[in-house]
């Protein structure tokens, strides 16, 4: 009798609903790596996967098992995840000036949340130790608020056209801590330590009100016409690059100099 009271537990846990805060947010945990979640697709192993619009939360923090593992994928539009204090952790740590990075295995490629789909939010938490980047966003018009992106091998941050990154911590990442690859906002983050500070790779960019320190290469790149304006540009190999492709580029009130400029880049009132 007690084997088929267990076997029916075991059935009756395999189809339990998926736990859900007080307001409906959806919960993740570590065991979701291996449960799933409802409706989406899963190996019963990372990466955990957010195919569904909504808002979900973690209730634990996420350690992912090597360096080619992502964390959280999201194929969905309009998805909001909030840290909520925890961490996504990775076996990756990086040191030093210039940074090395030392990983579990060779050549890697995982990242702590990665998703090409438009309106994704990722706030409130720490994405440390990825062995590729510690937030990859291709899709547009995203926002990455209150993240701490740390030892991660390539970038920190990353985030397609039309997004927002702010009041984040991006330090001692391989590559580039926070990385614009649109006309992005960029905004009242504290990065410093890595590789490069900020890049944009869009011609409307606009990069204000951070600190950007102790890069071992480039402090701020961007490209023209843009608007890098104040700033606290410091310690860096190279202060900043500023590329013209149009002209019209504005560098504005920034402590720290401007390093080198190409072209018709309009630099003012900038402090040495």
């Amino acid at each position: 009798m007690l084997r088929f009271a267990t076997r029916g537990l075991t059935v009756l846990l395999a189809f339990a609903p998926v736990a859900l805060a007080v307001d409906g947010t959806v919960l993740i945990n570590q065991s979701t790596s291996t449960n799933g979640l409802t409706g989406c697709p899963t190996g019963g192993h990372f990466p955990i996967i957010i195919c569904q619009p909504g808002s979900y939360k973690l209730s634990s923090n996420l350690t992912v098992p090597d360096a080619n593992t992502d964390g959280i994928d999201i194929t969905a539009d309009n998805v909001t995840v909030d840290l909520n204090g925890f961490s996504l952790l990775g076996p990756t740590v990086c040191h030093g000036s210039p940074i090395t990075c030392i990983r579990n295995n060779g050549t890697a490629s995982g990242n702590g949340i990665s998703s090409s789909n438009a309106n994704i939010v990722v706030m409130n938490g720490q994405i440390k130790g990825m062995g590729f980047n510690g937030i990859s966003l291709a899709g547009t018009k995203s926002r990455v608020q209150n993240i701490q992106a740390t030892s991660n091998v390539n970038h920190g941050i990353f985030v397609g056209d039309s997004s927002v990154v702010s009041l984040c911590t991006a330090s001692s990442n391989g590559g580039t801590g926070i990385f614009a690859n649109g006309s992005d906002v960029v905004t009242g983050n504290l990065v410093s330590f890595n590789v490069n500070g900020i890049k944009s790779a869009n011609q409307a960019a606009l990069i204000s009100g951070n600190s950007v320190l102790s890069s071992s290469s480039i402090g701020i790149q961007a490209i023209c016409p843009s608007l890098i304006s104040g700033n606290i540009v410091s310690l860096n190999a190279d202060n900043s690059q500023l590329f013209d492709t149009v002209g019209n580029l504005l560098v504005d009130g920034n402590l720290g100099g401007t390093g080198s400029s190409v072209g018709g880049c309009v630099l003012a009132n900038n402090a040495p």
